[in-house]
Formats: structure tokens, sequence, C-alpha cells
């Protein structure tokens, strides 16, 4: 709370927090969401209109792309829950 109100600039907005009950479900959800079924019907253009960051969805392929930073997701999520912890989200 006391972060809100600082003067810093967290850049896309100050980081969340999931609690380990959270990173749990996240990881699961993960597990058996691949990619390509997560990008399923999305369209560059929507993501332009609602200011998606990064934006750069107007360069062809940008959407599929993204899939090889999602291929860690998964591995890291489940790490995280298997340790019993929390996870920091923060976009920079």
């Amino acid at each position: 709370d006391e972060l809100e109100g600082s003067e810093v600039d967290w850049g896309a907005g100050p980081p969340g927090y999931l609690t380990p009950e959270q990173v749990k479900l996240a990881a699961e959800l993960l597990a058996r969401t691949p990619f390509e079924k997560l990008i399923e019907g999305v369209e560059p253009a929507e993501l332009i209109r609602e200011h998606i960051y990064p934006q750069v969805w107007d360069r062809p392929g940008q959407l599929e792309q993204l899939g090889h930073h999602y291929d860690y997701l998964p591995a890291y999520f489940a790490a995280a829950a298997r340790a019993g912890d929390a996870v920091i989200c923060w976009i920079a």
C-alpha cells in the first residue's frame, strides 16, 4: 500500500502479488493451457485498440513470437507452486 502513493515509476503499474494458493492455481491452469490455445481468437487489432503492452501488435507475427516467452511460464509457476512460494508480477 505504501508504494502506491509513492513517486516511484513502476513502468506499466505497480507490482502485483500472487499468494501461494493463487500460484498453485496458476500453475495448474498454465500446465493445461498450451500457448496456441491461449491466443486462439485473439486479434492484433484488439490488442492495439485496448492498448495492451507492449505496443507491437501492428507488426506481423508478434503475437506468435510471444510463444517463445510463454514456454518458460508453466515451468516457473510449477516450481514456485511446489516450493509453496508466492510470486510478484511486474511489467517494467
